[in-house]
């Protein structure tokens, strides 16, 4: 369900993912899991479909590069904060998010011509999202929407983003988790691939067939039902 979700509307994979995720499995062994699957279904997403990916790369870049440090204060956070708060602080911040940009859309404000700085800002919270909760997707999902492009660039620059993110946090956290001796089960992660290239298949023909205006308030329902999923998570 998390692979259909991102591949159809570019994000939604670590939200969906991650709440089941954190409270099947310890903290570490949970950012792993997200994280290696997300690897495989976004290099799915920009190399398996037949066309060429429309990654706008002005916006990318600058992510990538403030997600390094990022990605280190995240590990601080993870070790320092019980998960609970984790869940529940991520959530709050997504849902409250969400609908700040849906107001927006509603009064159809004008795309904005995007602050350098608030590249660097979306990218390092991005990053630190990444080692610490899983979910990284929601600053950038919400930038791009509001820099107003379309509904191919914002998901194939989702996409390479979450490809660079997830690779950032692999390499941050392994000396962490490799301390921690934290235990990977390879068994759960090849059942979770194939769920990844199914669910890739099915998404990106639902993607496919999806009219451009639909695309951002399916992007801002999947990101407030994930927030909402991670709050209710983190509560119990």
């Amino acid at each position: 369900m998390a692979a259909v979700v991102q591949a159809t509307a570019g994000i939604g994979f670590a939200l969906v993912l991650s709440p089941a995720a954190f409270a099947l499995l310890d903290p570490e062994s949970a950012i792993v899991a997200v994280t290696a699957l997300g690897l495989a279904l976004n290099l799915l997403v920009l190399f398996a479909e037949r066309r060429r990916p429309q990654v706008v790369w002005s916006e990318v870049r600058p992510f990538l590069w403030a997600a390094v440090p990022g990605a280190a204060c995240g590990v601080v956070a993870l070790r320092a904060l019980p998960k609970p708060a984790l869940q529940v602080a991520v959530g709050v911040v997504v849902v409250a998010a969400a609908a700040l940009r849906a107001q927006a859309l509603r009064r159809a404000v004008p795309p904005s011509a995007g602050d350098p700085r608030g590249r660097l800002a979306v990218g390092f919270v991005s990053g630190t999202l990444t080692t610490s909760a899983g979910v990284s997707g929601p600053p950038l999902a919400l930038w791009l929407a509001h820099r107003g492009y379309g509904a191919a660039e914002m998901r194939d620059s989702l996409g390479a983003a979450f490809l660079g993110l997830a690779i950032i946090g692999g390499l941050v956290l392994a000396p962490v988790l490799a301390a921690a001796g934290t235990d990977i089960d390879w068994g759960a992660l090849a059942v979770g691939l194939g769920c990844v290239v199914v669910g890739h298949a099915i998404g990106s023909r639902v993607f496919a067939r999806l009219k451009g205006e639909r695309f951002e308030p399916l992007l801002l329902a999947v990101v407030t039902a994930a927030g909402a999923a991670s709050i209710v998570a983190g509560l119990l």
